[in-house]
């Protein structure tokens, strides 16, 4: 099986040698990169890419405009809005030719998502797309309205890339209009042998995590390992990754009992002298705690020596410091929460997300993520990602809107510290529903100042940007509807489609 799959490669690498369109080349480097077998063919998508800056198509292409804008933004080369000028009146109005287009439509759609802040015109584009698709979508034939239904539940650009390549390959399949069987064929034997490898590397994070005795002693705490690793596939999938993606999920498990110790068990008077501790760093501190506070202690250090010790000799052990020194913030941003709790103070928004955008953890783990990775993470990243910059800050404001948006009546119940809706409500004197339209607002604003940031900051590889937006994404995943880290059903669903349930070769 491993045979046949690099026999489809070598034979998918000579197409890109064989295929001249340019529109043609461009739907076969989409349709990798959404079956999720792009990682073969970085070279060659690369100077696919590069050769295509340069194409012009026909202003009523709209297709190909759409389709070749979304495909170079995604690879950080800057293509201007301007193309789409034909395509919206000064009204606001989708032209008539492209509503007859479905397909052009929806490839539009795409496109609109990787607007900046300024491109009034995408923004307008993504509105009447989605207006527009929704109208259409049950007057479709299938197989292209189960595509339809597919984008609009969450645009390509914003999906976990491995579950996105398991949900989109039957797509891909009975669209037979578009589907490439050879092509096909890769897809599925690929992830056949990649679901092999990630449900192996998910029994050892359980089997790592289950073994040791300071989780047992948490009752209170959510015990989340095969959802961490979860979590961690979605940062990076590739077989390459293995030894970074589970020392992330070990991380991401290890976390997760540090926010319920916080948030869900402890009182002021015993959580003090465990903050100290906790933003001292202080191994020997910590055995004159308490039980609880003692075992998570030691379940932390424990696995930050772990992470420390599995990176190769040479790595600068500041790089591990600069992960330490932002849970400490962490822990300082927990302990002004909980003042907020116990007073009952409910901060404007802005004071809120000072806070909140640190203690969601989400810096922390994307400080974490390049770390592990430690490919192209020099002196200089790691002094930018100290400074909590922009476009990480803006997958935290996704990170933390979306989690409080569908658990603010959870969080409500338990008297927790109030979510970003009640400091909304308040501030604005607003109902509930309009203060959660103006934050999915402010998700959206987060996601195109992302975009921009991904353009613009040429000194960061690809490599190492292409986390922060995969981390955001996994937000999109869990969080669209319900929290799905907290209520995993809906996770575990997800869980055993990419690691228990076989694809159909």
């Amino acid at each position: 099986m491993t045979e046949r799959c690099d026999d489809l490669i070598v034979e998918t690498r000579e197409m890109f040698v064989d295929i001249l369109n340019p529109f043609a080349k461009m739907k076969l480097i989409d349709a990798l990169q959404r079956l999720g077998v792009s990682y073969h063919f970085k070279e060659e998508i690369d100077n696919s890419l590069e050769s295509l800056v340069s194409v012009k198509f026909a202003n009523d292409d709209f297709h190909a405009i759409s389709l070749q804008f979304r495909l170079l933004r995604q690879q950080r080369r800057y293509m201007p809005c301007d193309a789409f000028k034909e395509f919206i009146d000064k009204q606001g109005n989708l032209n008539g030719t492209l509503c007859s287009d479905t397909r052009a439509l929806l490839a539009l759609y795409e496109a609109a998502h990787l607007g900046t802040p300024n491109e009034e015109i995408l923004r307008e584009a993504q509105v009447e797309t989605t207006n527009q698709l929704k109208r259409i979508v049950d007057c479709i034939e299938k197989p292209l309205s189960n595509k339809v239904r597919h984008a609009l539940e969450t645009p390509s650009f914003r999906r976990m890339k491995r579950l996105e390549a398991r949900l989109y390959i039957p797509l891909y399949e009975e669209d037979k209009e578009e589907c490439n069987e050879m092509i096909l064929e890769l897809a599925k034997l690929d992830f056949y042998l990649l679901q092999r490898l990630h449900r192996e590397e998910v029994k050892e994070i359980c089997e790592w995590y289950h073994g040791l005795e300071s989780p047992r002693e948490l009752f209170y705490a959510r015990h989340r390992p095969a959802e961490a690793y979860f979590w961690a596939l979605g940062v990076y999938y590739e077989p390459e990754y293995a030894k970074p993606r589970k020392l992330l999920a070990k991380f991401i498990a290890t976390i997760t009992p540090y926010d319920d110790t916080f948030d869900n068990y402890g009182l002021w008077k015993e959580l003090q002298p465990f903050a100290d501790v906790m933003q001292r760093w202080d191994e020997k501190g910590a055995e004159q705690l308490g039980r609880c506070y003692k075992e998570y202690a030691q379940f932390m250090f424990g696995t930050m020596n772990e992470i420390e010790g599995a990176l190769p000799k040479g790595t600068p052990r500041k790089n591990v410091n600069v992960i330490k020194d932002i849970i400490t913030e962490v822990c300082k941003g927990y302990v002004t929460e909980i003042d907020w709790r116990d007073s009952k103070y409910i901060p404007p928004l802005k004071e809120h997300l000072q806070i909140t955008l640190v203690t969601c953890f989400y810096w922390a783990i994307n400080c974490t993520a390049f770390v592990v990775f430690q490919e192209g993470v020099t002196e200089e990243v790691m002094i930018w990602m100290s400074g909590f910059p922009q476009i990480v800050k803006d997958s935290c404001i996704v990170s933390r809107l979306m989690d409080d948006i569908v658990a603010h009546a959870f969080e409500t119940e338990r008297n927790n510290v109030a979510t970003a809706v009640t400091c909304y409500m308040k501030e604005y004197d607003s109902t509930k529903e309009e203060a959660i339209k103006a934050l999915w607002n402010d998700v959206e604003n987060a996601w195109k100042d992302m975009n921009e940031e991904y353009l613009k900051l040429t000194s960061i590889p690809s490599s190492l940007l292409i986390q922060v937006i995969n981390l955001a994404r996994m937000m999109e995943t869990m969080y669209k509807k319900i929290d799905g880290y907290t209520d995993s059903a809906i996770l575990k669903e997800w869980i055993s489609l990419l690691l228990v349930q076989p694809i159909t070769l």
